[in-house]
């Protein structure tokens, strides 16, 4: 959800009346809706394009995920059509204006009809970018009017304490270390790390003199209290998440990090601890308005889906993948 969006007035005027007026319209008029159905062939296209991003098929979890997620774009563009969105809403009059006159050649045709003309051609179920501006106009709606009674504080109290890790102060660890360099150690990196380790443990030299027996690091050598995410940012995470386990006082390692290797001394950590409402007021207010408007959401879709069957046609014989079961499926 775009956040300079969110925070237009005349955005959250307009969205918020579309929701009222979308669950108004639901309360009024409970009868059925023509069924939703996810063919196999919309079922294959969810799962070749999950494969294109994420370079692996979904799991049957993902798959079903991806499934719902097609029924609720449905049911949201539905209730923005019905709203009439499609031609108040001036990017998509553009966009189909724009539309119709590629088709037809009409450079100088009235924008009222060419758009009447795209909608009875269907174009704004058929193009992409008027689809996702509807559905998107539909959650918009959601959390704006989520956003229409400022939180109290007994709530945002409340909702502080059932989320105390989201907004906790984090254990931090401030540490020296001696860097190895990858490009410079080559093959021997491993080895010169483990017989530098020897080295310092019976040398003792101090955190202050040691990093002088490895190579110069552009981020220094004494890092001050860092986070585990602070640390994952300068070394990856699975350095971040070594180092806050580390005992002080002494030489450990080596870690790796995508530079090379690091001798670790810890100084000293602070625990962490729960942050107070004062200190996090804006945040916790920002995920309280989101948790509304995603309830807000849910309880829309919810309504919708109770106007409208859903049939998930399954796979012709020897199908490879069968679609996911899914709760959607017992509808209809």
């Amino acid at each position: 959800m775009s956040a300079r969006w969110l925070a237009q007035p005349l955005v959250h005027f307009v969205a918020i009346g579309g929701l009222l007026f979308a669950l108004d319209r639901l309360a009024q008029h409970e009868q059925a809706e023509p069924a939703i159905t996810i063919t196999p062939e919309r079922i294959a296209e969810l799962r070749e394009d999950w494969l294109a991003r994420a370079g692996r098929l979904p799991s049957a979890a993902e798959l079903e995920a991806l499934v719902e997620r097609e029924v609720d774009e449905e049911l949201l563009l539905r209730e923005a059509r019905r709203l009439g969105f499609q031609r108040s809403d001036p990017l998509v009059r553009r966009r189909l204006v724009q539309n119709m006159r590629f088709v037809s050649s009409d450079d100088g045709g009235d924008p009222d009809t060419l758009l009447s003309q795209a909608l009875a051609l269907g174009m704004d179920r058929k193009d992409l970018v008027v689809r996702r501006r509807l559905v998107q106009k539909m959650e918009l709606g959601a959390f704006a009017a989520a956003r229409t009674r400022e939180p109290s504080e007994p709530e945002l109290r409340e909702f502080l304490a059932r989320h105390p890790e989201r907004f906790s102060e984090p254990a931090r660890v401030r540490l020296s270390h001696v860097y190895l360099s990858r490009d410079r150690r080559g093959d021997e990196l491993d080895a010169a790390s483990r017989r530098l380790l020897a080295r310092l443990a019976d040398g003792h030299p101090s955190p202050e003199r040691a990093p002088a027996l490895g190579d110069p690091f552009l981020a220094g050598h004494d890092l001050p209290l860092l986070s585990e995410r602070e640390l994952a940012k300068l070394f990856g995470a699975d350095f971040a998440r070594a180092a806050l386990g580390l005992a002080p006082g002494a030489w450990r390692g080596p870690l790796a990090s995508s530079y090379g290797r690091h001798l670790v001394w810890v100084h000293g950590r602070s625990a962490a601890r729960p942050s107070s409402l004062d200190s996090v007021r804006g945040e916790v207010r920002e995920a309280l308005l989101a948790e509304r408007g995603e309830a807000a959401l849910r309880e829309l879709l919810r309504r919708l889906r109770a106007r409208a069957a859903v049939h998930l046609a399954r796979p012709r014989a020897g199908a490879a993948d069968a679609p996911p079961p899914g709760p959607s499926a017992a509808k209809g």
